[in-house]
């Protein structure tokens, strides 16, 4: 059974490999494909020879350090999943798909570096809503492998043990402080936004996703490379604690501008410094609550617009 990545151009081999080899079944996404073969160790080496020189007549080169023979019984990971064949819960040999222990090991890591200690400035809601987009795509992609229920409960609890000790951090409270002002259930929150949990995912079959081909889709392929978790938001704000500071300004001064007097949806609110904030001395001291107010996008952009030309002709 060998599997690997093609170096240099891609090209649409499925036909080819039919008419070579009988006992194997192709697949590919992009440039990574697996051959499953029906046979021996030999008979798979055979394969895996024929399709190195298939390949060169393509002008293509098969990567030997990510092709290797192994057997179904010992499992092999493809596009992020475990691929084996194990004893299923009647007794019987059954294949499955499994969430590899590496994709469980890089997520733990992700969790903890986006609750690191240094990260306790940031704001809670925007901290949730990053880790909320992590939890979502990662527990989407495996909800359709078997039994994921196993893996989300194990995962759960550290990030539920994690988010409890970063909120103690940040507001220097003891843990029953914490557990009594944020616990929402299962789970943490405030009264807009609440912490995605593991387990609320459950498993999926039958999963279908829009396939995009790599020669004609190019630009859908790079959209999506776009969301990858490599450029993953971790809850950093520009202007660290402020979208706290902004839903506790809704929370006691309401959602209607103090400008023109429009009532708005607290999704449409802007804060507004009364004072321009490049007039304190201390950044600290502008964001009180007494000089901060709700207000409309319209009268925000045009206050905005007065605060910047009288600071212009300040000397």
């Amino acid at each position: 059974m060998p599997f690997g990545s093609l170096e240099g151009e891609t090209a649409n081999l499925s036909g080819e490999l039919a008419n070579l080899f009988g006992k194997a079944h192709y697949a590919r996404y992009a440039d990574d494909f697996v051959v499953l073969c029906n046979g021996t160790r030999a008979e798979a080496q055979h394969v895996k020879d024929e399709l190195g020189t298939f390949l060169e007549t393509l002008g293509l080169k098969l990567s030997e350090e990510k092709t290797k023979i192994t057997h179904i019984t010992e499992g092999f990971d493809f596009l992020g999943y475990k691929v084996i064949k194990c004893r299923g819960t009647s007794g019987t040999m059954v294949p499955k798909v499994l969430v590899p222990a590496k994709a469980i090991t890089q997520f733990r890591h992700k969790i903890r570096r986006m609750l690191a200690p240094n990260t306790t400035n940031e704001s809670m809601s925007t901290k949730i809503l990053a880790l909320n987009r992590l939890i979502r795509g990662w527990c989407e992609y495996y909800r359709s492998t078997s039994s994921p229920h196993w893996v989300f409960n194990k995962v759960e609890g550290e990030i539920y043990w994690q988010f409890a000790h970063w909120l103690g951090r940040k507001y220097k409270a003891s843990m029953p402080a914490i557990m009594q002002k944020y616990k929402k259930g299962h789970t943490f929150g405030t009264n807009a936004i609440t912490l995605v949990m593991p387990t609320e995912y459950k498993a999926k079959r039958f999963l279908a996703k829009t396939w995009h081909n790599p020669y004609t889709e190019k630009e859908a392929i790079r959209r999506e490379k776009l969301l990858s978790s490599v450029n993953l938001w971790n809850g950093h704000e520009d202007r660290q604690g402020w979208s706290d500071l902004r839903e506790e300004v809704i929370l006691l001064k309401g959602t209607t501008c103090y400008v023109c007097g429009t009532t708005l949806h607290p999704s449409e609110v802007e804060i507004d410094h009364v004072i321009p904030r490049a007039r304190f001395k201390d950044p600290k001291e502008a964001d009180r609550m007494k000089h901060l107010q709700p207000i409309c996008t319209s009268c925000h952009r045009a206050k905005t617009q007065t605060d910047l030309k009288v600071l212009s002709r300040m000397p």
